[in-house]
């Protein structure tokens, strides 16, 4: 439990704000929102059973709210943004389409760890040489710095890969570009939306990331790791190891 005077509270979310290019608007887009998102299902008629279109579709639907934590261990202890998002208009159409993609594209988990036990265990079979260096890098503010152009032609990279049929991979790509735009959220009764990134704790947030993050290790750490520039790579969500061949 972490106790902290209001204003600061305030003042650290602000700034979490400023910082990440959040925008103000004018009005709320939740009703605009859901009309999009009631139009993507029905054209989705290859990739959702009509059967169950009317449980994809929050009733009554809600702005996200935006509460902040305080990461107490980091240095000016900044926040860790939680957005809550079961009463989002693409709440329960992002959980079905999570599961859909997870299924469609089947990532490889190359590079990722479960544990910091399974690392320790992998280390100790590495031999180290005087040229080699460490460093450990984490992702600043991973969801509202991803570019949500890129994750779709990213994930058309993984659908294609996999040898989907064309009208899966474009109602899969439809679908997924109307849900990232709802990237919005409610804070102190004002409503602003990130101008790039994706949503903060949508049901879909963590698989697009690894989507991307995935993809970027595919290209560029397995040729690395092949020609030994790098020695060892493992990454756990947005925190990275890395071991690497200093002269190289």
């Amino acid at each position: 439990m972490v106790v902290t005077d209001k204003n600061t509270l305030k003042q650290k979310t602000d700034t979490f704000i400023q910082e990440n290019h959040i925008t103000r608007l004018n009005k709320e887009p939740t009703d605009s929102f859901q009309k999009q998102i009631q139009q993507a299902i029905q054209k989705c008629d290859i990739m959702i059973d009509k059967c169950i279109n009317k449980y994809l579709v929050n009733i009554k639907p809600t702005a996200p709210k935006l509460n902040a934590l305080i990461k107490i261990h980091k240095e000016n202890e900044p926040i860790r943004p939680v957005v809550n998002n079961t009463q989002a208009p693409s709440y329960k159409i992002t959980k079905y389409l999570n599961k859909r993609l997870n299924s469609l594209i089947n990532l490889p988990y190359m590079y990722t760890t479960k544990n910091s036990c399974e690392i320790a265990q992998k280390l100790n079979n590495i031999q180290i040489i005087k040229h080699n260096r460490m460093i450990t890098p984490d992702i600043k503010d991973l969801y509202v710095n991803f570019p949500a152009q890129n994750i779709l032609q990213v994930t058309k990279f993984w659908l294609n890969k996999h040898n989907n049929s064309n009208t899966i991979t474009e109602q899969t790509l439809y679908l997924l570009k109307v849900v990232l735009k709802e990237n919005y959220f409610q804070y102190n009764n004002q409503f602003s939306q990130l101008e790039k990134g994706i949503a903060m704790v949508s049901p879909i947030s963590s698989t697009t990331a690894e989507i991307y993050l995935q993809f970027l290790e595919e290209i560029y750490i397995k040729q690395w790791l092949g020609i030994k520039e790098v020695i060892y790579y493992k990454r756990y969500v947005d925190d990275i190891l890395i071991i690497f061949d200093q002269n190289r």
